[in-house]
């Protein structure tokens, strides 16, 4: 990493700091739409593109840019968008356009299979902040088995190198599970040959609709999962410098403090993976809706005895958002995350 971006993550580390304690909404994501034109596993969150229920209840793009409006008032700076997949949204661009002009640092989140010259010329015209391209194998057999559509690794392809023939602040994401962890260095390689930065993630969580899912054949085992993180330095300097977990918050990230969420109805969430309190932003407002958010997440109950007790405990990431997918429940233990924290503990007490 260099030390321009090292710079800047503390930087941005500290604003987000500054903003929590104000209690300022500084960084948002918005969820354009919940449909996807892949079928993976293991997702949390996608709907078939043809959903005709999930359609009709995604917002239009002058909602959106009068959310955003209020958002900047109160203080937003930087601004996600993200689906689902962004790009099957034929107002994209109605969308994306005037939020341009706001003055926010707006990154997307995309699987780029639906980025043609076309998009990627009208993506350079306005250039986002940063776009994140999900991979998810190295050649088509793997990408398929995860995307389930024939086609989208050729697709996906095709749309980063469009991206990065005009220039345009890309980087690669992989979200990694048990069909896919064989591809992991052939995916890193991928990227050093665009000369993109890359980034994996593998703590795959349940579906946040409660639809059934497919995760338990998606998800890597602890010992899996702990290798691929032990070879990340930043990773091991986080959990080996004490962890993540506050012993006083719930919430010990920054949701409903510095961030939010709004999915595709208009709901304000805590985050991606915990679908309340809802509150609906376009009948009540943004200021209101990130009131609600905020005496939700103060009023959380604290982690339970039983997680505050645990010899793991900072080598857990047991939020409740995890709790309430898993159990239903906003305090309470997960077992996979139990195994992960023992597995983190083992390996890096073993290296002090």
């Amino acid at each position: 990493m260099s030390k321009l971006t090292d710079d800047y993550g503390t930087f941005v580390s500290k604003l987000q700091r500054i903003a929590a304690e104000r209690c300022q909404p500084l960084s948002g994501t918005f969820e354009l739409t919940g449909r996807c034109n892949h079928a993976c596993s293991m997702c949390y969150i996608s709907r078939p593109v043809s959903d005709s229920a999930a359609i009709v209840r995604e917002l239009s793009a002058d909602i959106w840019i009068e959310i955003a409006r209020q958002a900047k008032d109160e203080g937003m700076l930087f601004l996600l968008l993200t689906g689902g997949e962004i790009f099957v949204l034929p107002d994209f661009f109605e969308i994306y356009r005037p939020l341009t002009g706001m003055g926010f640092l707006i990154s997307l989140y995309t699987n780029a299979t639906l980025v043609t010259d076309s998009i990627a010329d009208k993506l350079a015209e306005t250039p986002p902040h940063r776009i994140e391209v999900s991979l998810y194998g190295a050649n088509t057999r793997t990408y398929e088995t995860v995307t389930r559509v024939p086609g989208s690794f050729k697709r996906c392809m095709k749309g980063i190198e469009a991206l990065v023939k005009r220039d345009i602040n890309v980087g690669l994401k992989a979200t990694i599970t048990r069909q896919n962890v064989d591809e992991l260095d052939a995916m890193q390689k991928m990227a050093r040959h665009w000369g993109l930065p890359f980034t994996a993630s593998w703590l795959l969580t349940r579906r946040a609709d409660g639809m059934p899912s497919e995760i338990e054949e998606c998800r890597l085992t602890p010992s899996e999962a702990i290798a691929i993180e032990a070879s990340d330095p930043y990773a091991v300097e986080e959990w080996c410098g004490g962890g993540v977990v506050s012993k006083t918050d719930n919430f010990y990230c920054q949701a409903g403090r510095a961030s939010f969420v709004i999915d595709f109805t208009g709901a304000m969430n805590v985050c991606s993976d915990f679908p309340a309190p809802g509150a609906k932003v376009p009948d009540i407002g943004f200021r209101k809706a990130w009131e609600e958010l905020r005496r939700f997440v103060e009023g959380a109950p604290k982690l339970s005895a039983e997680c505050l007790d645990c010899d793991v405990i900072k080598y857990c990431a047991i939020c409740p958002a995890w709790s309430y997918l898993e159990n239903g429940k906003m305090a309470g233990s997960v077992d996979y995350l139990c195994s992960i924290a023992h597995e983190r503990k083992k390996r890096y007490e073993s290296q002090k």
